[in-house]
């Protein structure tokens, strides 16, 4: 072998074998087909559903979904995987707090849910808030929502009609 052919066999890198090309080509397509049918976070094979909560209890200020103290206690909603629950809050207002909690039974010890346990979704009006389970776990939920204090039912929190509505007014120039 001439000096240039050992150079030349020593910088050329050996050629892959064809089945290294075609496994390549084979991962990628089984790639693309395993996130062809992704729309949403969880992998869980149960159907999304909707369920409406209408009931629950409206004290003062504040809506819960179910009874929750030392006598009365739950039962708390069904929560299921791909689940959005849909609660009738009753307040006369738009919420300005909400939380979910989650207990493993219907009676069971709630739990401050977060991440994908409490995904809020949009409602078409003011009278309903929702939240999605995009997890693969069954929960019972309960939910908490309350209106600022002193806020007026049915109406704009702030909105008294006792203020002012002019520049001269607003300012206290008589």
């Amino acid at each position: 072998m001439n000096r240039r052919a050992a150079l030349v066999a020593h910088v050329t890198p050996p050629a892959r074998p064809r089945s290294f090309a075609l496994m390549a080509r084979l991962a990628l397509i089984a790639l693309a087909l395993s996130a062809a049918g992704c729309s949403s976070t969880s992998s869980c094979d149960r159907d999304a559903d909707e369920f409406t909560v209408s009931d629950g209890l409206v004290i003062g200020n504040t809506y819960i979904s179910a009874p929750n103290d030392a006598q009365h206690r739950g039962p708390w909603a069904p929560f299921p995987p791909a689940r959005t629950l849909i609660f009738e809050h009753k307040l006369g207002g738009v919420p300005y707090q909400m939380s979910l909690w989650l207990a493993f039974q219907d009676k069971g010890t709630l739990a401050l849910a977060s991440g994908n346990l409490a995904i809020r979704q949009r409602t078409p009006d003011d009278t309903t808030i929702a939240f999605k389970n995009d997890t693969c776990s069954n929960f019972y939920a309960w939910v908490e929502a309350s209106l600022p204090v002193g806020a007026p039912a049915g109406g704009e929190a702030g909105a008294s009609g006792n203020e002012p509505s002019d520049a001269a007014g607003a300012s206290g120039a008589q």
